[in-house]
């Protein structure tokens, strides 16, 4: 009797901690999305170039250069996003201390200053935070508390991507979880966090197109789609050899400080004709769903956004790569369907469509979330029945050859070297 009286309150304590859980990582999402909105590249829309020259310049040098002062000072800060995450629970049993929101909050202060990175990876880092610390209160066991923190990653990850089912998948494909009990406690915060997220800000599609899409002939599913996943896998290769290369560029031994001002600086350059390479660059896919963009100018900002999140990472700023990967995934979507619309109307009616299969096979090909990438884009679009069948294709070749041209996501690529120091001394405290 006692034991199981012992049990009970054990699982009473797992389900109170994986609601609490999924609600602050919900709540949590909206503060980040108020703290990293930025309305740079609006303004900039609507003024001409010599009018935004001086303050698109201005803006990402000053503010990526206060923050790479703080993270000169406070060197811990730039530990941060899926990485801190894989670390905490391969090497620290799950526990991660309270003051890398630190990281967090230089995260989204690098969003609203123009920097090109996404806010997903610091939401990942901040729902598992939440998770680790609420189950550490809590007094839960290891494998308990190592549960929470991958249910408090994909609370984190629906309530930004809106896509509870994706956050659900991508915990499954990068962190470890397994087809058990503890599916069930990952899936309810992720719901939750979903909930409290559109419930308060009420952005469940951001990326729903402006007409409905029809799908796709069957003979361009089976002809040009995996076409499109062929030459997806050599497009994500670019991305992360450039990736890989950036830090050369702005060398390690250079000050922090100096190389986040020359980052920025640089990236406000691009900024100058190219606006739409500034922050997560969420409006950019926007507008190519409203044909908005045409071919010429999605093969321009494939390139230009691949180069100024390179260079934003390159010059040490700290940030989620989730949204770049889908915006150069859009981008590169947007120039094939464009592309083939105009060459041949009947076989590509809708590019549009294009655009949202760019993401998924993008994301399978740089972050090696295949089926994660998936359900998001079809969650954020509310496309499921037009995504289904050619993204299972398409994302699926995408997938597969990626990892024989690169055998690595892009988040296990090294890092700054000096941002590794020995962990298991700064770790003690909670």
């Amino acid at each position: 009797m006692e034991l199981s009286t012992t049990r009970r309150l054990r699982g009473g304590k797992v389900v109170l901690a994986t609601v609490i859980t999924g609600l602050l990582a919900g709540i949590g999402s909206v503060v980040f999305h108020y703290l990293a909105d930025s309305n740079l590249l609006a303004w900039c829309e609507s003024h001409s170039l010599r009018a935004r020259l001086p303050v698109v310049l201005a803006i990402p040098t000053i503010g990526l250069c206060l923050i790479g002062i703080v993270l000169q000072l406070v060197p811990e800060s730039r530990i941060g996003g899926v990485k801190e995450v894989f670390e905490a629970l391969e090497r620290f049993h799950a526990v991660i201390p309270m003051r890398r929101i630190l990281n967090v909050i230089l995260s989204a202060l690098v969003l609203a200053f123009g920097g090109s990175v996404g806010p997903e990876g610091p939401m990942v880092q901040l729902g598992a935070l939440l998770g680790s610390q609420v189950g550490q209160r809590a007094g839960l066991a290891r494998h308990h508390l190592a549960t929470l923190v991958q249910a408090g990653a994909a609370a984190g990850v629906a309530a930004a991507f809106r896509s509870p089912a994706g956050g659900v998948l991508l915990v499954l494909e990068l962190f470890g979880a397994r087809f058990n009990r503890g599916l069930a406690a990952i899936g309810s915060a992720a719901v939750i966090g979903y909930m409290a997220r559109t419930a308060i800000v009420g952005d469940a599609y951001p990326f729903r197109p402006a007409v409905t899409l029809d799908p796709l002939p069957m003979a361009t599913s089976f002809l040009i789609v995996p076409i499109m996943g062929l030459l997806a896998a050599p497009t994500g290769h670019f991305f992360i050899w450039i990736f890989n290369l950036s830090p050369k560029v702005l060398p390690f031994r250079w000050p922090l400080a100096l190389r986040a001002t020359l980052g920025g600086l640089m990236v406000g350059g691009i900024a100058i004709w190219f606006p739409q390479v500034l922050s997560a660059g969420y409006p950019v896919i926007e507008h190519s769903l409203h044909q908005g963009i045409g071919f010429e100018l999605c093969v321009i900002l494939l390139g230009l956004k691949m180069l100024a999140t390179s260079i934003t990472f390159g010059s040490g700023a700290v940030g989620g790569l989730f949204a770049p990967t889908l915006v150069i995934g859009a981008m590169y979507g947007g120039a094939f369907g464009f592309g083939l619309h105009r060459l041949a109307p009947a076989v590509v009616p809708q590019p549009e469509l294009f655009v949202l299969l760019g993401m998924i096979v993008m994301f399978g090909s740089i972050a090696k979330g295949y089926w994660s990438g998936l359900l998001m884009v079809a969650d954020m679009s509310g496309c499921y029945h037009q995504l289904l069948l050619p993204g299972v294709i398409a994302g699926g070749i995408s997938f597969l050859l990626s990892w024989e041209m690169h055998d690595m996501s892009i988040f296990g690529l090294p890092i700054d070297p000096a941002r590794e120091f020995d962990r298991d001394v700064t770790h003690t405290s909670l």
